[in-house]
């Protein structure tokens, strides 16, 4: 009785385990998966287009409405931002004054230019002036209540100096900061000028030049995440 049982078992084990009852996918679960699969991928990169749709239009508006600014405090002052010299007692006690040269060219007039547009009411936040957090005219250093961040947590400065890519002369330029994708940096360029980052005035900033740009075109293929523009009045 034993023996013919312990056939029997062996039997079943050997019919459940024969390669004739493995079951695998079939086509249609093959393709559903891989339809599965497509749709989450593509909600995944229209999402990720979103947000940089988002944050190129953002970055226009703002620098955008910086400039703005930067001509409607000359226009009512008669004199720039940040080198006004009557800042104290025609816009707030509070407002560091700069030498009145016409020109942005002192660390207190780099913090200064924020507070001043802020005090004045171009811009919107507050600013504390400090000349000791503004970093240098060629550096993209700056501190937070200093000057005004851009989206990717980088900082917008304004300096008389030659910072953008292939240029000698200096002028007031609009630094956007750095920790920018080289694909928003080349649609802002778009957006702003001529979408070329060696000419025009919206350049790519001379620092970033060599790894942010290739043959005289923004790099897009380079996915690098950390370059800065530089816009030239």
């Amino acid at each position: 009785m034993s023996y013919h049982l312990n056939t029997r078992k062996q039997s079943s084990v050997k019919a459940l385990s024969s390669p004739g009852n493995r079951r695998g996918f079939t086509l249609v679960e093959v393709a559903i998966v891989l339809v599965i699969i497509g749709l989450v991928l593509g909600g995944v990169f229209k999402g990720q287009a979103l947000i940089d749709n988002a944050r190129v239009r953002s970055m226009t508006t703002e620098v955008a409405g910086i400039q703005t600014a930067w001509l409607s405090f000359q226009e009512r002052y008669r004199s720039i931002p940040g080198d006004f010299a009557k800042a104290g007692t025609q816009i707030d006690s509070a407002a560091v004054p700069g030498n009145g040269n016409g020109r942005v060219d002192e660390s207190s007039e780099r913090a200064g230019v924020w507070q001043q547009l802020a005090l004045a009411g171009f811009i919107s936040g507050s600013f504390d002036g400090s000349q000791a957090a503004v970093g240098t005219a060629t550096d993209l250093e700056c501190a937070p209540g200093t000057c005004p961040r851009n989206p990717y947590n980088g900082y917008y400065k304004i300096s008389y100096s030659a910072q953008a890519a292939d240029v000698d002369t200096p002028a007031h330029e609009i630094v956007t900061g750095k920790h920018i994708p080289v694909s928003i940096l080349s649609q802002l360029d778009a957006k702003l000028d001529d979408g070329r980052p060696n000419a025009g005035r919206f350049r790519v900033h001379r620092a970033f030049a060599s790894v942010c740009t290739r043959a005289g075109e923004w790099d897009i293929r380079s996915a690098n995440s950390n370059c800065a523009g530089v816009l030239r009045e």
